[in-house]
């Protein structure tokens, strides 16, 4: 191997490492594939505090919406919808519970629903995070079937980044891939 030789594979090496290093996001921080600016699929209000139509997500008395205690989980924690490993598919055993969110709605008019889209720890944290919002659209897009109204029901997805169980089992990995129903909670 010659000096020429060599200076060319290091530069072809630098160039790689260049690229690689100018493609890569902070975590937690970035626009995902076939998304809008604020990381939203096109029809989503993932993180938009306005919600639909600018009506807004149950108004607090600073302005803000946080998710992590504007949110009550525990209301619906048994329709929790789970999913098969990369995929964003409603499985026929999980659309039952859908159906109970459906009547618990119309039980509780007036209500907003947050949903919450998870996906295991198996590839990027873009690409989960891109996977968790496509399986909160297909909870939302299956429930605004069920004649619940799209204007009630928002969307954020968490990837791999708020796991339901710890480690590297298929049942840990199958407790992850899921999407929480959450009930916005009012003034």
């Amino acid at each position: 191997m010659n000096i020429a030789s060599l200076l060319k594979r290091t530069a072809t090496l630098a160039l790689i490492l260049a690229l690689v290093a100018g493609c890569s996001s902070p975590k937690g921080k970035g626009t995902y594939s076939g998304t809008g600016a604020d990381g939203a699929l096109p029809g989503s209000d993932v993180l938009n505090p306005n919600g639909v139509n600018g009506e807004g997500l149950a108004p607090r008395p600073d302005g803000n919406f946080n998710p992590d205690t504007d949110v009550d989980y525990e209301t619906l924690a048994a329709y929790t919808v789970y999913f098969d490993f990369d995929s964003t598919t409603i499985k026929a055993s999980e659309r039952g519970k859908l159906t109970k969110v459906q009547e618990w709605l119309a039980a509780n008019p007036g209500k907003q629903l947050f949903l919450a889209g998870h996906a295991d720890k198996r590839g990027t944290l873009e690409y989960n995070r891109g996977l968790g919002e496509r399986r909160a659209q297909s909870v939302r897009s299956y429930l605004i079937g069920l004649d619940v109204s799209g204007s009630i029901l928002q969307t954020i997805s968490y990837g791999m980044e708020r796991p339901a169980a710890n480690g590297d089992t298929e049942a840990a990995f199958a407790q992850n891939r899921r999407v929480q129903i959450g009930v916005i909670k009012t003034k």
